[in-house]
């Protein structure tokens, strides 16, 4: 019953947004006033206090249109779904887009450098059902990251990462401009070296570990003490053995570790069993929200 309860609280906060706007009270506090057990909103120590914890990846990118603003809206209406993840590129007139790639061409078939073109140049675009799981769904519109974030980052945790080097300066500063720092995590490879200002602002933190020698050899304890990573994060793909190592070096600064992109049951047992804390997973659909 108490999941229902947030389904449906859920779902009101969607609609009572909009119908709160039209009204003139358009603010996530009037709605609160108005709903008074309006389930609380998600913070990141509240989420890694959770064992498992679980990310929806790219939105959900396995079960909708990768990292379109409907992905998003699917996964936040799912009781279990406290965090989101966003990868965000910048067009050349300097709006921040949901995007994974540096280009459009994988995901709208249409390809064009983000970087090199402006808004109304991709505003047009859709992202296609291909990669999900139902690839006869839609196609749903490229999303801007703002339409996402400010109807979410409210409500949920949100994992953001800028995916080129324009992008960088641009969202830090409008992660900073939201005034959220409890549910914003800056995330990166954990060998860049943003993650000092990311906590400056107050964000949470998450560095991933790529099998790379300036990851996994010895720079990895210094980046396991790191007061500045919050979180580790390990590919799904590693050894058990690599898994193993960032675990334990994590344990040892008192830090979780997330293993992703989850895809299954499967994969998420076997890093809850090598010590994995959080799961990033595309599938937060497919993959059931508690350990067993």
């Amino acid at each position: 019953m108490a999941a229902q309860g947030a389904f449906g609280r859920r779902e009101l906060l969607a609609g009572g947004l909009g119908l709160l706007t039209l009204s003139g009270c358009g603010t996530l506090g009037a709605l609160a006033e108005a709903v008074p057990d309006l389930a609380p909103a998600a913070s990141m120590a509240g989420l890694i206090s959770e064992n498992p914890f679980y990310v929806a990846h790219r939105g959900g990118g396995a079960n909708w249109p990768e990292m379109t603003a409907y992905a998003y809206q699917q996964a936040a209406a799912l009781p279990y779904v406290k965090a989101i993840e966003i990868s965000v590129c910048i067009t050349a007139d300097g709006v921040l887009v949901c995007s994974h790639d540096a280009s459009t061409g994988r995901v709208t078939g249409v390809d064009h450098e983000i970087s090199r073109v402006d808004w109304a140049t991709l505003s047009g675009l859709k992202v296609t059902a291909e990669f999900t799981d139902d690839p006869t769904q839609p196609a749903r519109p490229l999303s801007r990251f703002d339409e996402v974030i400010e109807q979410h980052l409210p409500n949920l945790v949100v994992f953001a990462e800028p995916k080129t080097p324009q992008a960088l300066d641009p969202l830090m500063a409008r992660l900073r401009q939201l005034g959220q720092p409890e549910r914003t995590v800056w995330k990166q490879p954990v060998n860049q070296p943003n993650f000092g200002t990311a906590k400056a602002n107050g964000f949470g933190t998450w560095g991933y570990v790529l099998d790379e020698p300036g990851h996994l050899g010895e720079r990895l304890p210094r980046f396991a003490a790191d007061p500045n990573i919050d979180m580790l994060g390990i590919e799904k793909s590693q050894p058990a053995a690599v898994v193993s190592r960032v675990v334990g070096l994590a344990d040892q600064n008192g830090k979780p570790t997330m293993m992703w992109a989850i895809t299954d049951a499967a994969q998420r047992n076997r890093g809850l069993d090598l010590g994995c804390r959080g799961m990033m997973t595309s599938n937060i659909v497919g993959v059931p929200p508690v350990p067993l």
